[in-house]
């Protein structure tokens, strides 16, 4: 089974982070994580959860995003703009069938959000595997932090996140570790449009898929091998 485990980086307000525990208890979720910010622990935060308390207690606290992504398989970031961007952006739906498509692939998933100023950093988003975002008729007034999240905590929780066939999940992190190495050994630039389709692509991916591409990359690596 996948678990899936919500990030916030940055939150500014208690109450925000409190409505955050609350969404994702009503829809069956409990892990969070919490980066640069300490706003869990305030009084403010513990009122607006109500009855949701235990997940702010249990929250884990990070330094920065790295940190706290540092044993995630799969990584999906949330954004309200392109910023220049050409990967694909999946609405909440998507990324939850994303997810359970490889559900037998990855152990832990890892769903980001940024603090309720400015969203998350473009160097945030570049550790992101997939990327996320709530289509609004509208952009302003955007949804503030815990109505996002009760959006995504409800689409998730429609998913299955449970594998039918249950596959080693280090398989999909080796993959992703061996195709960032050999897009280096190749000199392929870190802003190069393969890079960022590559980022997109991986997410996904069958388990079929993944043990195919293991097969392949190990026919690149050989080539490259023998031509030197």
């Amino acid at each position: 089974m996948a678990e899936l485990i919500f990030v916030l980086v940055s939150p500014q307000r208690g109450e925000n982070v409190g409505a955050a525990a609350r969404a994702m208890n009503t829809m069956g979720f409990d892990q969070l994580r919490v980066v640069g910010s300490d706003v869990h622990q305030s009084e403010q935060a513990s009122w607006v959860a109500h009855g949701s308390q235990e997940i702010l207690e249990q929250a884990g606290s990070y330094p920065d995003l790295a940190a706290a992504l540092a044993d995630v398989d799969l990584v999906l970031a949330t954004t309200a703009r392109r910023r220049g961007d050409k990967r694909r952006l999946h609405t909440p739906a998507e990324a939850a069938k994303r997810v359970e498509a490889l559900a037998g692939s990855v152990k832990r998933v890892a769903l980001v959000f940024g603090c309720e100023a400015s969203g998350l950093s473009n160097a945030d988003l570049a550790l992101a595997d997939l990327l996320t975002t709530i289509p609004l008729a509208n952009p302003y007034p955007s949804l503030n932090l815990g109505q996002a999240i009760m959006l995504y905590a409800y689409e998730f929780s429609q998913a299955s996140l449970t594998a039918e066939s249950e596959a080693d999940p280090d398989q999909f992190r080796a993959l992703k570790g061996r195709s960032q190495a050999l897009l280096d050994r190749l000199a392929v630039a870190e802003d190069d449009v393969l890079r960022r389709w590559l980022a997109d692509s991986l997410g996904s991916l069958s388990q079929r898929d993944v043990s195919m591409l293991h097969l392949l990359i190990g026919d690149v690596e050989n080539a490259i091998k023998e031509r030197r």
